[in-house]
């Protein structure tokens, strides 16, 4: 007899004998109300107050704007250009809701290894960590979230969930993307002496325009 046959022959011997659904089901419930349970308080009760706190923490790195509508996109963009010595030109994540407006006074330009800002727009957010949320496909596509120095991201105040759990609740049942990107201020690390650089393996900044209506 080897150890390996006493540690499963002893799991056998203490697994319950009965395994109906209900059974499985009754305890699947009671430990999705005790992960409930043990989940901490959000700081701000208003989900949109409490994601920009976290995400405009030092830490994070990220810096926020609130517009009215789509509509006043493109304005915020060229504002975010002008204060950081940009030229107003920006790769358009190929989403409708950014092609359907007016880039007139941006100029569209390729993804490319040396683009300098990218203007994309985030399925949703966490307002516990100020994380965006990106599914990748056609309209979504992974690089422009990861290539540009400067990302520039659109966010409906409305797809904000309190928590990662709710955002699984959300998605349950519905088609699953290629990959999900929780995307969570700008690129940092401390590998070097600590000492925090930004840029590292993603952009140097994160500005998120977040859409009231």
């Amino acid at each position: 007899m080897s150890a390996r046959h006493d540690i499963f022959s002893a799991l056998r011997r203490l697994r319950p004998q009965t395994h109906s659904e209900d059974a499985i089901a009754a305890q699947a419930r009671e430990l999705a109300r005790a992960m409930q349970a043990c989940l901490p308080p959000l700081e701000f009760s208003d989900l949109v107050e409490n994601f920009i706190a976290r995400v405009t923490a030092e830490k994070v790195g990220a810096s926020v704007e609130r517009a009215a509508d789509w509509s006043l996109l493109p304005e915020a963009v060229a504002r975010y250009a002008e204060t950081h010595g940009l030229a107003k030109e920006a790769a358009l994540q190929p989403d409708p809701r950014l092609l359907a407006l007016d880039w007139s006074e941006i100029g569209a330009a390729p993804l490319a290894s040396d683009t300098m800002m990218a203007v994309g727009a985030a399925r949703g957010g966490v307002a516990e960590t100020g994380s965006l949320l990106f599914h990748s496909g056609p309209e979504a596509p992974t690089l422009y979230g990861f290539m540009p120095l400067h990302h520039v991201v659109a966010l409906e105040a409305r797809a904000i969930v309190a928590r990662f759990e709710d955002y699984a609740a959300l998605e349950k049942g519905q088609p699953q993307p290629r990959n999900v990107n929780f995307i969570t201020g700008a690129s940092g690390t401390t590998d070097i002496e600590g000492v925090l650089a930004r840029g590292a393996h993603g952009p140097r900044r994160l500005h998120i325009v977040m859409i009231e209506a």
